[in-house]
């Protein structure tokens, strides 16, 4: 049996027989990359100049100073708020790091866009920098009153990763810390994996 189709019912029917050809559906982004935005890299931020080095850490009270240890305050977690922004919080402390427009440090427990989020940016060296978004000042251990805080020393970071064990704050971390030793010719211990940079690690 033949179906005979006039112009008009020709049309419609191509309509229909191309319409579902025509339509596009929504499929989710299988790009691995995008799911970085909600992870939270747990390190310890280091520094050195010709002389020392120091782990940025937050205590309790809202003091950020250096340590020349790793230890449960040096451990932080920095976490993207926003494209090109980070978020850095002590996780002993529960504090995030924020800044004034003078360059001074604080812990504080709520977090506020101006004071508290940072651009990342990752030298040539394998260093990264940190500039608060807002203020446009460079997260640095050196003192307050040094004539350049954009010098080298203590405002670019190493990010190591976190090493220690993960035991509560009232247990007593000595057997957690971890000293550099400056005679070594392997500072850092990466050599050992004692330590490691994720700007360098291929573990996943």
């Amino acid at each position: 049996m033949f179906v005979v189709l006039f112009p008009s019912h020709l049309s419609v029917f191509i309509f229909i027989v191309l319409l579902p050809c025509c339509l596009s559906f929504y499929l989710p982004d299988s790009n691995p990359l995008l799911d970085l935005s909600n992870q939270v890299r747990e390190v310890h931020l280091y520094s050195d100049n010709h002389r020392s080095g120091r782990y940025l850490q937050m205590t309790a009270d809202g003091r950020v100073t250096g340590s020349e240890a790793q230890s449960l305050n040096s451990v932080l977690e920095l976490k993207s708020v926003k494209p090109g922004s980070i978020a850095i919080k002590g996780r002993s402390s529960s504090l995030f790091l924020c800044v004034d427009s003078e360059g001074r440090l604080r812990g504080q427990r709520l977090y506020v866009e101006t004071d508290c989020s940072f651009r990342e940016l990752l030298l040539a060296d394998g260093y990264t920098r940190f500039l608060s978004s807002h203020h446009g000042v460079p997260v640095s251990l050196a003192s307050k009153h040094s004539p350049d805080q954009h010098a080298v020393p203590f405002t670019r970071f190493l990010p190591l990763r976190n090493s220690l064990a993960g035991p509560s704050p009232s247990e007593p971390p000595p057997n957690n810390e971890r000293y550099l030793n400056v005679d070594s010719d392997d500072l850092l211990g990466m050599g050992l994996n004692a330590l490691g940079s994720p700007q360098f690690s291929v573990e996943h």
